[in-house]
């Protein structure tokens, strides 16, 4: 969201963000874009011409401060989740169904809120910063060894970690420990770290040490659900120019709709995800044009393009002086 508001800024728009958390201190510059507020409600919010909720229950206090228009931004559709109980469920339902304008994080999910709320959404696509997530300045020695990162907590589904990792287990035994698996969390359930002892595990890393974790190892895993609403860690990864093998679910199809930056295995097919990274193990030149191929659709996700994309959704309610507020 505060990249959306510095892109917005960009293109001359009053563009800000509203949350009862403390400033986000790790973005660059989030003292100029990001204003703390007691609460998500009209006492506290500024009326502002256009307003963006970015999660369900921040739809309607968006639609109480708007002035001309107000946004709901869907970054996974939360309704589909089944973890929540009937009645939460149908309170993520029924922001769906407020009067506001639907906007989306990736093409498969305008499709999802159509057929589900006979809708029209706006993709944004996802700005990516490619000074940070960028190609190591030298690959690493082949030393026989392959470094494999998987990202996200393992108890929680979408995200497909623990089937991923069960699907790994024997390939690390077969290889006589040579493949080292390398987890970014915020933290590690006891289940997992009884299961895979030997990972590398980094916990809670500031946001501005994750390229280099990304540079320093050989292929990117993203395990996630169809649920996913947006594969983010692939993007990173192919922004550093690392191969990926990734589920075959929406969200990544609409990323690499090719195949040239990613080897995809279906969602929980441990034989063909193990398939897929042994054949990138053996093949360290097939493993460089899928980085190579990444990095280029990567540096399509712009942030400009991100912000021009905002304000074809923004439409004509942008005119006359634009404020934009964000929660």
């Amino acid at each position: 969201m505060l990249q959306h508001a510095r892109a917005l800024r960009g293109l001359g728009v009053d563009a800000t963000v509203h949350s009862p958390d403390s400033c986000p201190n790790w973005f660059d510059g989030a003292d100029t874009l990001y204003r703390q507020v007691g609460a998500l409600d009209r006492r506290s919010l500024p009326g502002v011409e256009v307003a963006v909720g970015t999660l369900a229950p921040t739809v309607a206090p968006a639609i109480e401060v708007a002035g001309r228009l107000a946004c709901h931004l869907c970054q996974g559709y939360e309704p589909g989740h089944e973890t929540l109980t009937v009645a939460e469920r149908e309170g993520m339902r029924a922001a769906y169904e407020l009067p506001a304008r639907k906007l989306v994080v990736s093409p498969h999910l305008a499709r999802t809120i159509h057929d589900r709320h006979g809708v029209v959404a706006e993709w944004i696509p996802q700005p990516f910063e490619p000074d940070l997530f960028r190609p190591p300045p030298r690959e690493r020695i082949d030393d026989g060894r392959l470094r494999v990162l998987v990202t996200g907590h393992w108890a929680l589904e979408v995200k497909g970690v623990a089937w991923c990792l069960r699907a790994l287990r024997p390939l690390f035994e077969r290889s006589g420990h040579r493949l080292d698996l390398v987890r970014l969390s915020l933290d590690a359930d006891a289940a997992e770290l009884a299961f895979w002892p030997e990972a590398e595990r980094h916990r809670h890393v500031p946001p501005a040490e994750v390229p280099a974790l990304i540079q320093g190892v050989d292929l990117c895993i993203g395990p996630s659900s169809p649920l996913e609403g947006f594969g983010l860690l692939a993007l990173e990864a192919m922004g550093c120019a690392r191969p990926c093998v990734l589920t075959d679910i929406p969200s990544h199809r609409d990323l690499d709709p090719e195949d040239r930056a990613s080897i995809k295995v279906p969602f929980g097919d441990a034989e063909a995800l193990r398939g897929a990274v042994e054949h990138l193990w053996r093949d360290r030149d097939l493993r460089r044009r899928l980085g190579l191929a990444g990095r280029a659709i990567a540096e399509t996700y712009t942030e400009r393009r991100t912000g021009e994309a905002l304000l074809r959704a923004f439409g004509d309610d942008l005119e006359g002086g634009p404020q934009v507020a964000a929660r």
